[in-house]
């Protein structure tokens, strides 16, 4: 069932919270900066309600997200775990969520929050979309603004850090075309809550080691591009991890390093997950990526979409140029 307004959204989530002892939030499987700050945000948010929530995620919590104490504020899913109440952040297709699957035919009650466009509801959730936010952080925001100047200082500061996470996330630094006035509106009141935009920015998009810049250095030396130099391809393989020795979250957000490419109408970037599996991240400005995402099992926003494929990386690359020429 969906929900139409934030108000109601607030309403039942506001009930829910004051209802049920056992609280968890979920998000879709390989978290990115807007599904897990936002869970760790709306944590926060329930702990000064006076309720505990536990964030569950398929595997422990990136270091990218150490400067918002990650790994200490998160679980990993195992079987023992259950849950009353169960909230769906970034994220409202149950084959979406990956691993943590498990924890919603046994739920009482399921709210989904998400900004994606709708796909295949879950069908004891009660759901809320909006497409038009830049984040799920940012619905967050909407739906506690009212309260958060009410909240201990050092509360409001973290929640406030974990939304401005999550909006930088999405907007990738603010160059992605979502943003706008009202993106810039709630980082405005934002910064009402003492965070430094500054120090969020180099612990979350830049702190790299060297061994990180020289596997993104050797990614970017191996682009190929197609139809007159329209579609960028870049990837990863599980060799090029093993020799800087790095694991998959050294692929987060490479497609930032090629954003604005003179000429280039649509980017991919592949990640070997495993032999013959590669999942892919799909970005442009100029056709709709979501179309072709949903067709092979993924989805996500019109302009940035994902999937994951199986098959050799020269037929994968074959399917997906098929589809973007039908575009260009």
């Amino acid at each position: 069932m969906k929900i139409d307004n934030i108000a109601k959204l607030k309403e039942e989530l506001s009930d829910a919270i004051k209802k049920y002892t056992s609280i968890a939030i979920v998000t879709h499987k390989n978290p990115d900066g807007d599904g897990l700050p936002a869970a760790l945000a709306l944590q926060e948010i329930i702990a000064v309600k006076e309720k505990k929530a536990d964030v569950i995620l398929e595997r422990s919590s990136p270091e990218i997200y150490e400067f918002l104490n990650g790994e200490k504020r998160t679980q990993v899913f195992s079987n023992h775990h259950y849950y009353e109440f169960l909230i769906i952040l970034d994220c409202h297709e149950k084959t979406r969520i990956g691993a943590c699957a498990p924890l919603i035919p046994t739920a009482s009650k399921i709210i989904s929050i998400d900004h994606h466009k709708e796909g295949e509801l879950i069908e004891n959730s009660l759901t809320y979309i909006d497409t038009n936010m830049v984040s799920v952080g940012a619905i967050l925001f909407n739906l506690f603004e009212s309260e958060l100047n009410k909240f201990p200082k050092k509360s409001a500061n973290y929640i406030a850090k974990a939304i401005y996470t999550t909006i930088l996330n999405d907007t990738d630094n603010f160059i992605n075309t979502n943003t706008d006035a009202e993106t810039f509106r709630i980082c405005s009141q934002l910064m009402e809550y003492n965070i430094k935009p500054g120090y969020i920015t180099e612990h979350f998009l830049l702190n790299k080691p060297p061994k990180q810049m020289k596997f993104i250095g050797e990614v970017l030396s191996k682009i190929q591009t197609y139809e007159d130099d329209q579609i960028l391809f870049m990837g990863t393989t599980l060799e090029m991890l093993e020799q800087y020795n790095l694991d998959s979250e050294a692929t987060s957000k490479l497609t930032r390093w090629v954003k604005g490419t003179r000429g280039i109408k649509a980017t991919v970037c592949f990640q070997e997950i495993n032999s013959r599996r590669y999942r892919l991240s799909l970005r442009s400005n100029d056709i709709d990526v979501n179309k072709i995402a949903v067709k092979f099992g993924g989805g996500g926003h019109i302009k940035a979409s994902g999937c994951e494929i199986k098959g050799s990386l020269p037929d994968i690359k074959k399917q997906i140029i098929k589809e973007i020429r039908k575009q260009l």
